[in-house]
């Protein structure tokens, strides 16, 4: 665990945030909108929504990164009823690319495979990642193509980096998970999509997640709030600013001139209201999870989410 970018030693108070690469730590410290704020951001880096979770949980961060459907499977096997007294973590704000031509998770098969379409997939090898909605990708486009795991060779690995690897190394033939991890393969035509998360009806949204006892700290959940009118003031930055940001991504992040386009690209967001529209379809979403057995329960998903922020962020659709 590490955490990034360094800041100064102050006597501020402090606000720690997990984020699962540094693209938005490096770019939001350039856009300066955290410059005055009355306590001190303190990023730290955990790859994949697990790691988010425990961190959550061991009181390592107060606010975590992960899809929008993560706190549906954290709620799907918890033992105790989720209810709005005792629930252990709420997602205060989400966002995703404000263009919809980049969708934000795929399925992609690799091209010459003979995979053309998802019910080809029947007996080969499909990398993904578990919990968020990469894993929800998957478990969606079985569902679609009418099958089960136990008609493919599953490979479940740590996060969305380690199988989008896997894939691109020519190891698996087929991978759900981020657009962006596999768009090298996608522009090259070695990878092929098969069905994208609008397709899917999956909102694939970024989120950020708090702990409850954060939430009923009045001082930490004014840092929030404060953060979050920053980052829609990031927000608004971002777009004017896309060249020092694929610069950003070029020299900190060492990505090739091309990725960095299209990560500049994939990352310009919005953030959208946490509403009742929005909490139907995460509804729907675990009612087809609970028929497919990845959640054992019936749960009320709209329990999940803080709409306390929403003038904070001020969505966006």
């Amino acid at each position: 665990m590490t955490a990034a970018p360094t800041y100064a030693q102050s006597r501020k108070p402090v606000l720690l945030v997990g984020f699962q690469d540094q693209t938005l730590p490096e770019t939001v410290a350039a856009s300066k909108v955290l410059e005055g704020a009355p306590y001190e951001v303190q990023w730290v880096t955990l790859t994949g929504p697990a790691a988010q979770l425990s961190a959550l949980y061991s009181k390592a961060i107060d606010v975590g990164h992960m899809g929008d459907t993560s706190l549906i499977i954290e709620q799907g096997k918890a033992k105790e009823e989720w209810t709005p007294a005792n629930v252990p973590l709420q997602i205060i704000a989400g966002w995703r690319a404000a263009d919809r031509k980049y969708p934000p998770i795929v399925t992609v098969a690799r091209t010459g495979s003979g995979i053309e379409t998802l019910a080809d997939a029947k007996g080969r090898s499909w990398a993904h990642n578990f919990g968020g909605y990469n894993y929800l990708q998957y478990v969606l486009s079985l569902v679609k193509a009418g099958l089960t795991e136990k008609d493919i060779e599953a490979v479940r690995l740590p996060d969305n980096t380690t199988s989008a690897a896997a894939f691109n190394a020519g190891k698996v033939d087929l991978f759900s998970g981020g657009t962006l991890s596999v768009i090298d393969a996608i522009e090259a035509g070695k990878a092929k999509i098969l069905v994208n998360s609008d397709e899917l009806d999956i909102p694939a949204l970024n989120v950020f997640t708090a702990r409850g006892d954060v939430l009923r700290d009045p001082a930490k959940k004014a840092q929030i709030a404060d953060f979050l009118s920053r980052l829609k003031a990031y927000w608004v930055w971002y777009p004017n600013h896309k060249a020092e940001i694929e610069a950003i991504f070029v020299e900190k992040l060492k990505q090739t001139p091309q990725r960095a386009k299209y990560a500049a690209a994939f990352q310009q967001s919005s953030f959208v209201a946490l509403d009742d529209a929005l909490v139907q379809r995460e509804q729907r979403i675990a009612e087809v999870l609970l028929k497919s057995g990845v959640i054992g329960k019936k749960i009320d998903v709209g329990v999940e989410f803080n709409r306390d922020f929403n003038t904070a962020p001020v969505a966006q659709r």
